[in-house]
């Protein structure tokens, strides 16, 4: 195979490979004015926060894979997701770089939900939301995901 930049070329039958980047959806999850926020228990970014989510599957919407992700994770059904932000981000895999999209959504749980942390989440911690150390989360397109929150609860009056 030849590579021409993310397309890999057959030059015996002519068959054209694209390396696509891989789409992701994580949620910025709510309950009781507290931000929920996931440790990784594996690498990359082992130890690392993070938000529930992951990688959507074939025929999936990111809302549907989201909403697996989370339950996967943390056990819980969320509500309504609204759209935040989206970011590229580099996922760097047993020594393999993916690209991804990240797209992040913000949601709530009940108060009353009981998180249990599974999965690659090792386990969980509550936050004021507006106090989050952004060099914390494992990725840059967290950070930025992040960000995009803050700047939507201090636009609702979140102090």
């Amino acid at each position: 195979m030849i590579s021409a930049g993310r397309e890999l070329n057959c030059p015996h039958c002519g068959f054209r490979f694209f390396i696509n980047t891989a789409a992701a959806a994580g949620a910025f999850v709510l309950r009781d004015r507290q931000l929920v926020l996931c440790v990784r228990g594996k690498d990359p970014g082992r130890g690392k926060l993070d938000v529930p989510g992951g990688f959507i599957e074939f025929n999936e919407s990111l809302e549907e894979g989201l909403r697996r992700e989370i339950l996967e994770e943390l056990g819980i059904e969320v509500g309504e997701l609204s759209y935040l932000a989206s970011a590229p981000n580099d996922y760097l895999f047993a020594g393999v770089p993916y690209k991804t999209s990240d797209v992040f959504f913000r949601t709530t749980a009940s108060p009353d939900v009981v998180l249990v942390p599974q999965d690659d989440v090792s386990a969980y911690q509550l936050f004021d939301p507006l106090r989050v150390n952004p060099s914390d989360f494992a990725f840059e397109s967290t950070r930025q995901g992040y960000l995009r929150l803050v700047m939507s609860l201090v636009e609702e009056g979140w102090t």
